[in-house]
């Protein structure tokens, strides 16, 4: 006889049950719960997207005003070519006129012809001046020479400019394109956050809003000068969208709105935060001075003007109007004065 106990058919089911269970949970995958995701890994890629886009925006503004540039040379250009062909075809005239009355006298010896002209003394005036002509003759075709090579060699060196410029704006539109794209994934994964989650992401820019709003509450320095004039434009134009490389009437990026305000105070300045800032007076962060204008991140892709209270005025992003800003909520890197 056996001394073997037997397991009860409903513990050894029980048991059968629990170890599934245990399998279950310890198969990887097998739990639905949503893994937690990094707000601010999110929030970083959505800010570095946006900041690329920008970066290629002001990019093309530099090009554009590149491109102004260079059709202001090519037209002067133009001018002074077509002035010289002018005078060049005058003097051929004159040329053959010369050569005609030459072979109509039949070729003969100068001094014979001052042997049997009628009026002696015309006759040797009319041979210095022929003699003066064909000096001034060979100085004007050398100086069309000289003029014709400069000019081959600048419209050359504004054919390599511009070549160089439709390569930078391919490049622009190719990261702009990328950015969007990004942009896009990003909004994506927002969209799929929770209540709570997306206010965690917005948390930062909200805190600004408001930090910016409590602000605006106390009386900022009104100022004088030009800077007061740009910056009481720029102020009109509060709640207005942005828009790549839009300078007005109702639409602005941040050159483009920095660059109209100052330009009612009767200072112009390209369409361009890293063009403003190379031509204008630097100033340092302790004698800033409303309307000055402030730039931000370490490639001076974004500017704004300075308001007051460590405010600045500015055009932000896409999505965005404009907007005041405590400046400690973007990384500071530089300030100028234009004018």
């Amino acid at each position: 006889m056996s001394n073997r106990r037997t397991c009860p058919p409903g513990r050894a089911l029980l048991a059968v049950g629990t170890a599934a269970v245990a399998l279950v949970a310890a198969v990887p995958g097998a739990s639905y719960a949503e893994p937690r995701r990094d707000i601010g890994q999110v929030r970083k890629q959505v800010d570095d997207l946006y900041a690329q886009a920008e970066k290629a925006a002001e990019q093309a503004n530099e090009l554009n005003d590149q491109t102004r540039d260079i059709g202001r040379r090519l037209g002067k250009l133009d001018v002074d070519v077509a002035r010289r062909q002018k005078g060049l075809d005058a003097l051929r005239g004159q040329i053959g006129q010369y050569a005609a009355a030459e072979y109509r006298a039949g070729a003969v010896d100068s001094t014979v012809q001052l042997l049997v002209a009628k009026d002696p003394k015309e006759y040797i005036a009319q041979m210095s001046t022929a003699e003066a002509f064909a000096g001034q003759q060979g100085d004007l075709l050398r100086q069309l020479q000289s003029e014709q090579k400069r000019l081959s060699e600048q419209k050359a060196a504004r054919q390599a400019e511009l070549n160089r410029l439709r390569d930078a704006r391919d490049a622009a539109k190719a990261r702009k394109k990328q950015a969007d794209a990004n942009a896009a994934k990003a909004k994506s994964v927002l969209s799929r956050l929770t209540a709570a989650e997306r206010r965690r992401v917005q948390a930062r820019e909200q805190a600004a809003v408001r930090s910016s709003r409590g602000q605006e509450r106390i009386p900022l320095p009104s100022g004088s000068g030009r800077g007061a004039t740009a910056l009481a434009f720029a102020r009109a134009q509060l709640g207005e969208p942005y828009v790549f490389g839009a300078s007005g009437p109702s639409t602005w990026d941040c050159s483009g709105l920095t660059m109209m305000a100052w330009r009612q105070a009767g200072v112009s300045l390209p369409h361009s935060s890293r063009s403003q800032y190379a031509m204008s007076a630097k100033v340092s962060r302790s004698q800033l001075r409303p309307g000055d204008l402030v730039l931000f991140y370490s490639d001076r892709h974004h500017i704004g003007l300075y308001a007051g209270n460590g405010m600045v005025l500015h055009a932000p992003r896409p999505g965005k109007s404009v907007e005041y800003i405590q400046m400690r909520y973007m990384p500071y890197a530089g300030a100028v004065r234009p004018g």
